[in-house]
């Protein structure tokens, strides 16, 4: 089998990456730098993370940064990962991921896709689902998957939502008299339209804590959940509450 490596850029880490490298080769795995690996072993944290869910292969987590919600295997334990890939001895998981389509251009993402204000002023939004819809005025609306719920949608909400459930959550961000901060809904397709305060706005599509395009007045950015589903290949138990309080 052969495995790629994806890391966080610190020395530290490129110290765990060789050893890591050394152990797989050792196991008589095969070490890649291209797109033909069948699994990829990330090394960090929450971002690490999402640059290893775009390669598009099963992903196993070595948590060697400051948050790794998702990463169950310790640095120390990272010499045990091949021997158990090669007897089964793991779970796998699977977890949501969403695509936006604005105006013909796709994004894939993990965590959340949202549509924020560019300039230091509200900017009116409409999400649609279904036969809903909901009109708010404030910062933006993130529409975020279970396991983007313990990152920013946390962070505006503090709300968890269970990663094994098929859902979506809409997160109202700073919203002006408006009581909710966010709904959960069934994962279907959600629409997000800038609405007309009689002037034209511009607001950024974000994706992933990356931007991706830029959205004005009138226009609509939808947001499908996908079959496709990110795969984890776990080895040890994560307790997703504790992680998500920093708790000891």
């Amino acid at each position: 089998m052969k495995f790629k490596i994806i890391s966080k850029p610190s020395q530290t880490v490129l110290e765990l990456v060789e050893k890591v490298k050394k152990e797989g080769i050792e196991k008589g795995f095969t070490y890649t730098d291209n797109g033909d690996a069948d699994f990829v072993v990330a090394i960090g944290g929450d971002g690490t993370l999402l640059r290893a869910v775009k390669e598009g292969k099963p992903i196993v987590g070595v948590k060697a940064g400051r948050r790794g919600f998702l990463m169950d295997v310790p640095k120390e334990r990272v010499g045990e990962i091949f021997d158990r890939l090669k007897e089964g001895d793991y779970k796998e998981e699977e977890y949501l991921l969403i695509e936006g389509d604005y105006n013909g251009k796709k994004i894939r993402a993990f965590n959340e896709i949202g549509v924020m204000f560019d300039r230091p002023e509200a900017i009116q939004l409409s999400a649609r689902f279904g036969s809903t819809e909901i009109t708010v005025e404030g910062d933006g609306i993130l529409i975020s998957t279970p396991q983007g719920s313990s990152g920013w949608s946390m962070s505006i909400t503090r709300n968890l939502i269970c990663s094994k459930l098929d859902v979506l959550e809409v997160v109202f961000v700073n919203p002006i008299y408006q009581p909710l901060r966010s709904i959960v809904v069934d994962a279907v397709p959600i629409t997000v339209k800038m609405l007309d305060k009689g002037y034209i706005q511009t607001a950024r599509i974000v994706a992933d804590g990356e931007v991706f395009s830029t959205i004005r007045t009138n226009e609509e950015l939808t947001i499908f959940p996908l079959k496709t589903k990110a795969k984890v290949l776990r080895f040890f138990d994560l307790d997703p509450v504790r992680e998500s309080l920093w708790t000891k």
